[in-house]
């Protein structure tokens, strides 16, 4: 298998794992679902990420990130809860969601677990693949231009 594919799997899984066992300790339970986004999310962290290496701005990187999961999240949860009657989560009660499927607060948790999303892909890149460790840059370094 090609290394970038290993790499992707290796990225995926641990971000559906990861967001999987976050769900049992804080609720108690989860759904395979929910495995299954915290993988994609953690893979879209990763691409974003390969981004703020080379010069995204760091806040923009967790931005993005945080409202793609939204969407997903969005998505998901009208297919699984709307159309089949799943019932897998509810923000019908959480101030400031739509249709329950999501609510303002948990797209703010989402830009906060990105961030950790990032954190932890920066160690596995140091520590599992060998690459380069990369130091926070909050804020774009600009340009140093000959005069």
């Amino acid at each position: 298998m090609k290394p970038k594919i290993l790499k992707g799997l290796a990225i995926s899984s641990f971000g559906g794992l990861a967001y999987g066992l976050t769900e049992i300790i804080v609720r108690g339970f989860t759904h395979i679902s929910m495995g299954l986004l915290g993988g994609i999310a953690m893979l879209v962290i990763h691409l974003l990420n390969d981004q703020r290496r080379e010069g995204t701005n760091y806040f923009a990187l967790i931005s993005v990130s945080g409202a793609f999961i939204t969407s997903m999240e969005f998505l998901t949860g009208e297919i699984l809860n709307g159309a089949f009657g799943m019932n897998i989560w509810d923000y019908s009660e959480v101030p400031l969601n739509f249709d329950g499927q999501i609510c303002l607060p948990f797209a703010f948790l989402w830009i906060l677990l990105s961030a950790v999303g990032v954190a932890a892909d920066d160690f596995m890149r140091w520590k599992m693949f060998g690459e380069e460790k990369n130091f926070y840059r909050f804020i774009r370094k600009k340009q140093r231009t000959a005069a």
